[in-house]
């Protein structure tokens, strides 16, 4: 089970960022029910390939970038339609171009679909049997479209690739990958998500340093709430309450759903607890932004009305590129823990679809997008226009020169540690975090206490697979 993201929005690069990933074992604090774990970034990466660092010359993985050359090109043009919010971008194009330098019998041709849309046009267009050849896809749907057999696995094509390694990738993000014991996607992008605060208004309150416990995050949220000001400690987002509130749910040790994919657990004795702390929270929080979103709502951190604000890398980006003008005024930090420590992660994948009639053709744009120097750039920009992405692949999380441009992201790398994703795949996920996010959104407006809303959105969404 994968969880759809809450609204994500870009840095200088992407128009949109994209969303969850929910893995799986936290040693000793799993509840009973489920095998949640932290997914660690290896601590020894293999050789990276020369000259990983951003670029936008498409070089550095191998004199010959026919990354597969025992998968035969087209003999005649072809078309390989992509569909995504992004590829309208500069840099997407010019990747284009190059990669059919290349191939020169491939054409890529972009379909832009906003990113709150692209779900439920790739169902509707697999329903019809006329989906796009390739996808950027929000991680969380990788295994919902493979479960419906729409994706080709892309294992056979792997073993034949000189780019794509999979020993390279992040295990927490091919977790999101795969379904079944196969690879259905590759992860291209990446963030965790840690704690934004403003530097100036801890000081002004006398606070040294952020908080490492939720003791801490209530009592520093306390001290920097002054509603005569319009200034408060923390920041609450009831349409997007269920991403937010996954980290406090695992860090409590508890879980979403059980193994079996149709137990809902997220209203355990740890749920329950994570719940009340979690929405408590808004007393806190500005109540004019309870109704707002985390992309509307950076603009109360950027104005100093918000001290604290949970959020992925995409809003360190916007933080430099929108608001220069508090450079200085902010720092992150891991999020605050309780019996453990636990972080969401997002990214996004790429996909071929199984109704697609060049599968070999696609599987060449993929594996070209996802070489090492161009998963670089897209993720990581370039000296003169960084950007606030993750690369997937451990060899360009160790490679020190990944973070020279954008230094502050070595902490989000580091966030990894404490990934937590779900190999659950419950096909209907979707419709029951939207009957969780709901519940929490109005215990957030104050309509319902916490714990009821979970006990009672657990019964609904349990419900909706008897059905």
């Amino acid at each position: 089970m994968l969880s759809h993201r809450r609204n994500r929005k870009p840095s200088a690069l992407l128009v949109a960022l994209t969303l969850l990933v929910t893995v799986a074992t936290v040693a000793g604090c799993a509840p009973a029910t489920a095998t949640p774990e932290v997914v660690a970034v290896p601590t020894e990466a293999p050789p990276t390939p020369e000259s990983t660092v951003a670029t936008t010359e498409g070089e550095g993985a191998g004199e010959d970038l026919n990354y597969s050359p025992d998968i035969p090109d087209p003999e005649e043009p072809v078309v390989v339609t992509f569909a995504s919010w992004v590829g309208s971008g500069e840099w997407w194009q010019n990747l284009a171009e190059q990669f059919h330098a290349i191939h020169p019998n491939i054409t890529i041709e972009f379909q832009d679909v906003p990113f709150e849309e692209i779900r439920t046009k790739l169902l509707t267009q697999v329903a019809a049997s006329n989906p796009p050849d390739v996808a950027y896809v929000d991680a969380s749907t990788t295994g919902e479209f493979a479960s419906r057999n729409a994706l080709v696995a892309m294992d056979d094509f792997i073993a034949m690739s000189k780019a794509v390694n999979l020993d390279d990738y992040v295990e927490a993000f091919m977790l999101s990958a795969s379904y079944e014991g196969k690879v259905y996607g590759l992860p291209i992008d990446g963030e965790s998500t840690g704690l934004f605060y403003r530097t100036d208004l801890f000081a002004e309150a006398g606070i040294d340093g952020p908080p490492t416990t939720w003791n801490e995050l209530r009592e520093y949220a306390q001290k920097l709430t002054i509603p005569d000001k319009k200034q408060y400690g923390y920041i609450l987002f009831a349409p997007e309450a269920a991403y937010y509130w996954y980290p406090f749910l695992w860090q409590a040790g508890g879980d979403t759903l059980a193994q079996d994919g149709v137990d809902v657990i997220w209203d355990s004795d740890a749920g329950l607890r994570a719940g009340e702390f979690y929405v408590g929270l808004r007393e806190f929080s500005p109540p004019d932004f309870l109704n707002s979103n985390s992309w509307d709502g950076r603009v109360a951190f950027a104005e100093g009305t918000v001290a604290m604000y949970m959020a992925g890398a995409w809003f360190a980006g916007v933080l430099q590129n929108e608001f220069p003008d508090i450079n200085g005024k902010w720092a992150t930090a891991p999020l605050p823990e309780d019996e453990r420590c636990a972080t969401t992660i997002a990214g996004d994948n790429l996909v071929i679809f199984k109704a697609s009639p060049h599968a070999e053709a696609a599987w060449k744009w993929v594996e070209f997008v996802s070489a090492p120097q161009n998963m670089a750039l897209l993720n990581l920009g370039t000296p003169d226009a960084p950007t606030t992405l993750l690369p997937p692949r451990t060899s360009l999380l160790e490679d020190p020169a990944t973070f020279e441009a954008n230094p502050i992201l070595v902490g989000f790398a580091e966030n990894m540690k404490c990934a937590v994703v779900s190999t659950v795949v419950q096909p209907r996920w979707g419709e029951m975090e939207a009957v969780l996010n709901d519940a929490l959104a109005r215990a957030i407006y104050g309509e319902v206490d916490a714990s009821t809303a979970l006990i009672e959105s657990a019964q609904e969404a349990e419900a909706l697979l008897q059905e």
